[in-house]
């Protein structure tokens, strides 16, 4: 079977899956060149479907999803559109939906219009926040838009009515209904190219739990979905699940505003409009949390009675007061200049600490629900937006309830295209997972679109006499070549086969340096124009992690946890707080793995630095004449690309 997801929203993504498998990964932004990219056009979709073999006729299912708000548009709606059908080819209704006729035809909408045109909403945070999304929509008018509502609050659950906070949770036994699990998709008819395909809109959290429970190889699993999304009171924030073989139940709503107030309070402080919360994370380590309070523990119902105005709100307000109290000096506030300012870091420190310890205690208000309905689950899975924090995750998993943790590296919006597409090809269609011992539906990160050789050759002649090009293949002299830049201090841009699914670069479209200079901290950030505080990451031989990082589960093969780092002799890639979000390595990453066992032949160190290959404010680099491009205006010192090492003429 041959299904084909499509997500709307902003890190828009196609993805296609055959038997349960990913055979194809398309996200919009590594071609459009917008970071995080919303809405969808045709061109990704074809993509998605030629880089899989197959053609719009041989589509069996979609899965449609968005962003929460975001309506579906797309640039073409004569080649591809969506129509929410009453009828649904498959035999699985939406069961909530039947116990409220008329229920999606009320709630369709969508918010992405008004932040993009309405004079008031545009020139909120959010507002200016889409518009980078969304560059199009500068040369539209709104009625010229072509869109369809986006319908994602379409079922009410009597027995979640009113919103619980944590400790009321926590003593509600929750069990998995078959009600539940069959009642948070929309059948809906997608026609693309002129081929009409059935098959269901996802609810947004339902597609976040099904890119991480489906791709952890657990036979059963709670899962735990959160992202940015700041309204507490529907299930939009986040929701408890319950992964039990094939089948996904949704358990309840947390009704955390969590995700929302981290990305604000990094906004607040002048880390960006558009992904401030990975800045926030670096430049907590920089601070003391002194501002932390345990009044702001909980959720909305935890919250909304001592805090009448937004939380968000109230947490700077108390952070800047008590900075105040205490004699800081706050004219750095917000200054991005001045980020590790006294008042700067102990804010970003104090939101870190606030940000672990509610995310910990909804993971035991998960386990106790589970615990009071006489459910004893083993592990945990873990996705959404929030589980890219890697100290968070890091403490879940060594203080946590649940004795096994897992997170997959496309936790963000970007993964649900193919969590759409697994939901509905498991839970709503019923297919069984694979044997445990099986290899899983994402074997690899490297998911993404991989050069062929005539890409290469056109992006090299492109680039003419202003190169230098030596062909090493992808045998032991290309490795023992990269040693050999490592040891003579180059930075090294390097490119192989395809991209990452997900935010972090995971050695195949990566910047690599050697890990015992200090200096190559802040030599690395100024060559990617970057922040010169901000930390950079260790790849490290899965076989040597252990020796080098401790207090962290392992393997982590996608930089998504913390470790202590034991040794000396990495300064480039220990933070200040003698931590670092490791990326541990083993033989299925390719010729990444080799490199980084000469460089441990060479050196006795097992470890490399290892940062995304793309400039400021840019998606990784995708595409060969992309990271040519980037290697020649920057001070990169040599660029591997697919078996070539090139450098300046």
């Amino acid at each position: 079977m041959i299904v084909l997801g499509l997500h709307f929203g902003h890190d828009a993504a196609v993805s296609v899956l055959r038997d349960g498998a990913v055979v194809s990964y398309v996200l919009r932004e590594r071609h459009t060149r917008v970071k995080h990219a919303a809405t969808l056009d045709v061109a990704t979709v074809r993509r998605a479907l030629a880089d899989a073999g197959v053609r719009a006729e041989d589509l069996d299912a979609v899965a449609v999803c968005s962003t929460q708000g975001v309506e579906l548009i797309v640039d073409d709606p004569a080649a591809l559109s969506v129509t929410y059908e009453p009828g649904d080819t498959f035999g699985r209704p939406c069961t909530l939906l039947e116990e409220e006729p008329g229920a999606a035809e009320r709630r369709g909408g969508g918010t992405l219009l008004d932040f993009l045109y309405d004079p008031d909403m545009s020139a909120t945070w959010l507002g200016r926040s889409y518009a980078r999304l969304y560059p199009e929509h500068a040369v539209q008018e709104r009625a010229d838009v072509p869109v369809t509502p986006w319908v994602d609050d379409y079922v009410t659950v009597p027995e979640w009515a009113g919103t619980r906070g944590l400790t009321e949770l926590a003593a509600t036994p929750v069990a998995p209904e078959e009600r539940h699990r069959y009642g948070f998709h929309l059948p809906v008819r997608v026609s693309l190219d002129g081929v009409t395909v059935p098959g269901y809109a996802v609810h947004h959290h339902l597609a976040h739990a099904g890119s991480v429970y489906y791709a952890s190889g657990f036979r059963e699993a709670a899962v735990f979905t959160h992202d940015g999304y700041a309204e507490g009171e529907s299930y939009h924030s986040g929701m408890f699940y319950l992964g039990r073989e094939q089948a996904l139940y949704p358990l309840a709503p947390h009704h955390l505003g969590l995700g929302g107030l981290y990305d604000r309070v990094g906004a607040a402080l002048g880390l960006g409009l558009v992904g401030p919360a990975g800045k926030l994370m670096g430049l907590a380590a920089y601070g003391r949390p002194r501002f932390y309070s345990s009044r702001f523990l909980g959720n909305h119902a935890d919250l909304r009675e001592r805090f009448p105005m937004d939380v968000t709100t109230a947490w700077l307000r108390h952070c800047r007061r008590e900075a105040e109290r205490m004699g800081y000096d706050l004219a750095p506030y917000g200054d991005a200049e001045q980020a590790t300012a006294p008042v700067n870091a102990d804010i970003a420190a104090s939101t870190q600490k606030l940000f672990e310890e509610v995310r910990m205690e909804a993971v035991r208000t998960l386990h106790a629900s589970l615990g009071a309905a006489g459910l004893t689950v083993p592990a945990l899975c873990m996705s959404g937006g929030t589980a890219l924090n890697c100290p968070s995750n890091s403490q879940i998993a060594k203080d946590g309830p649940f004795p096994r943790v897992f997170v997959e590296p496309a936790c963000d919006d970007g993964g649900i295209a193919i969590g759409a597409a697994l939901a509905v090809y498991h839970s709503i269609l019923d297919h069984p997972v694979p044997d445990a011992d099986d290899e899983g539906r994402f074997p690899s990160p490297y998911l993404g679109t991989a050069p062929t050789a005539d890409d290469v050759a056109a992006a090299v002649a492109a680039a003419g006499d202003r190169i230098t090009v030596e062909t090493l293949g992808t045998g032991d002299a290309l490795a023992e070549r990269v040693a050999d830049d490592l040891v003579a201090n180059r930075v090294v841009a390097w490119f192989e086969g395809g991209s990452e699914a997900g935010p972090r670069a995971l050695g195949h479209r990566s910047i690599l340096a050697d890990p015992r200079d200090a200096e190559n901290w802040p030599r690395v950030n100024r060559v990617k124009n970057r922040e010169g505080w901000r930390p950079f990451a260790p790849a490290v031989l899965a076989e040597h992690a252990a020796d080098w990082f401790g207090d962290v589960p392992l393997p982590s093969p996608y930089m998504l946890f913390n470790a202590t780092v034991r040794q000396t002799g990495i300064p480039a890639v220990t933070h200040v707080d003698g931590t670092a979000r490791i990326q541990t390595v083993d033989a299925s990453a390719g010729g990444y793995h080799a490199a980084i066992s000469a460089f441990h032949r060479r050196t006795g160190v097992p470890v490399v630095m290892n940062t995304s290959l793309n400039g400021p404010g840019e998606p990784i680099v995708e595409r060969p004449e992309e990271a040519l491009d980037l290697f020649l205006k920057t001070e990169l010192d040599v660029l591997y690309l697919a078996g070539l090492r090139i450098t300046r003429a």
